[in-house]
């Protein structure tokens, strides 16, 4: 296995800074969605505030004799207030209390009973864009007396210089209770989600440069959410992947040394076979009737190590691709497989349409079927049903009559070396399976049971390749089963 080292993320780019940014942009998106009432709220209360103190300063008025003040008391009263004009008015009264010589005109006049936070909200940034103040009325009630109206008229110039005060203190707060919130929402997901997810890769990219050694010891406590059930099955898994590959390795070396005693075994068998095929010329009687179950058995000997020897081969069967029709496929297989079957059978009934073509190897497929057909014959069938449909997957479906499959070989229908019925090899499945599978198909047991037994292939339709023109239907000579 390549030992290539996973590049570590920039830290720039890792998740823990990518939760704090996201963390942050959340948080400043909220504020600023608050930015407009609270701007709003800063500018309805600054103004009640001048209404307060106008209020307070025109009932000085009222405590003096003959309600008199003079120029530079009133002056002062009206400075201290932050205004040029106040008046009140009552419900059987108006009063024209303080004022001073206006310069310039009105250029905004405030109800407070009728403005709305947007509305002030959107004055604030008025205020806050204008290039030049100017005077700017407000009328609003008195909190001491609520049946009293206060009038004002001062200038805008203190106000735009507090709003864009209080908008740099609402954008600071902003900033500072995204960063706290950022910093302990990173620390909390760093916490309960980065560290462990390090952890799982961690385990990963070690299992992967060394499947084959010892786990790491459990973390401790084992924790009981999402995270801790990852990491449970990812342990599992790699457990279990320890142990298939300690055994796969084994049966790869076992397999070495069986090619190898299969190579030897088959020299010895053909000197068997030439030498037992001379006791057909036997002059005894008694030798020359033994001779054909000598032969037969060496034969059946010689079949087993050449099919041993095609599943042990590396990798998957080559494939000589070339378009053909299914159907004269399914006509040659069925003749082939008519010495087998059993006294009474009635064959291969072919109900393919003539017009489903495919792009594959066809010795291989033809291999295939023979053993599926001869199968089903050994195991008494009577008849066996080849249907297909077709599209962009054909599915080719072989069905007979017979009486199911055992319990105890459907568990181990394809593993090779397992073989349902005396005598034989059980790799003819398993084999068979692979050149499906090469093909980019697959061959599954669809159902089984006293009516019968049903196999469903499955092939690829349509191939990016150029197909070559269709053959002629003409059988593999001395094709032997799978």
């Amino acid at each position: 296995m390549a030992d290539r080292r996973p590049d570590a993320p920039r830290p720039a780019r890792s998740l823990s800074i990518r939760l704090l940014w996201l963390t942050m942009g959340f948080v400043m998106v909220a504020q600023a969605l608050i930015l407009v009432p609270s701007l709003g709220r800063a500018y309805l209360d600054w103004l009640g505030t001048r209404i307060e103190a106008s209020h307070l300063a025109a009932l000085a008025l009222e405590a003096a004799p003959d309600q008199m003040l003079g120029e530079e008391l009133e002056d002062r009263l009206l400075r201290l207030a932050g205004v040029e004009v106040v008046s009140l008015r009552k419900p059987d009264q108006r009063v024209l209390a303080l004022a001073r010589p206006l310069e310039g005109p009105i250029v905004r006049t405030v109800d407070l009973d009728a403005i709305s936070l947007p509305r002030a909200a959107a004055d604030v940034f008025e205020i806050l864009v204008m290039p030049k103040t100017g005077l700017m009325r407000v009328i609003g009630p008195s909190a001491k007396e609520p049946g009293t109206l206060v009038d004002i008229v001062m200038r805008s110039g203190a106000l735009k210089r507090d709003m864009h005060v209080a908008l740099v203190r609402i954008l600071a707060e902003a900033l500072a209770i995204s960063l706290v919130a950022g910093v302990l929402l990173f620390l909390a997901l760093h916490w309960l989600l980065v560290r462990p997810m390090r952890r799982l890769t961690d385990s990963i990219v070690a299992f992967r440069r060394d499947p084959e050694a010892a786990p790491p010891p459990p973390a401790t406590p084992p924790r009981d959410d999402e995270i801790g059930r990852a990491q449970s099955e990812l342990a599992a898994m790699q457990e279990e992947l320890r142990r298939a590959l300690w055994q796969k390795s084994r049966l790869a070396a076992l397999g070495t040394a069986v090619t190898k005693i299969n190579h030897d075994m088959r020299g010895i068998l053909a000197t068997a076979l030439l030498i037992s095929d001379r006791l057909t010329t036997s002059e005894d009687p008694k030798v020359r009737q033994m001779a054909p179950t000598l032969l037969a058995a060496i034969e059946r000997a010689v079949a087993l190590c050449k099919q041993t020897l095609d599943y042990a081969r590396e990798g998957p069967p080559p494939l000589d691709l070339r378009r053909f029709a299914l159907a004269s496929l399914v006509d040659e297989a069925a003749r082939a497989a008519e010495p087998y079957p059993r006294e009474g059978a009635t064959g291969v009934e072919n109900r393919v349409p003539r017009t489903i073509e495919l792009y594959a190897d066809r010795e291989q497929l033809f291999r295939v079927l023979l053993n599926l057909f001869r199968n089903a014959f050994e195991a008494g069938a009577r008849r066996v049903t080849v249907t297909a449909e077709p599209g962009e997957t054909v599915v080719i479906t072989v069905a007979d009559d017979g009486p199911g499959l055992p319990a105890k070989v459907r568990e181990a229908l394809f593993s090779p070396f397992t073989s349902g019925r005396r005598g034989g090899t059980g790799l003819g499945l398993a084999i068979a399976r692979d050149v499906m599978r090469t093909h980019g198909g697959d061959i599954a047991l669809e159902r089984t049971g006293p009516e019968g037994t049903v196999f469903r292939l499955t092939l690829p339709g349509e191939s990016p390749m150029e197909p070559a023109p269709v053959e002629a239907a003409t059988a593999p000579r001395g094709t032997a089963p799978v």
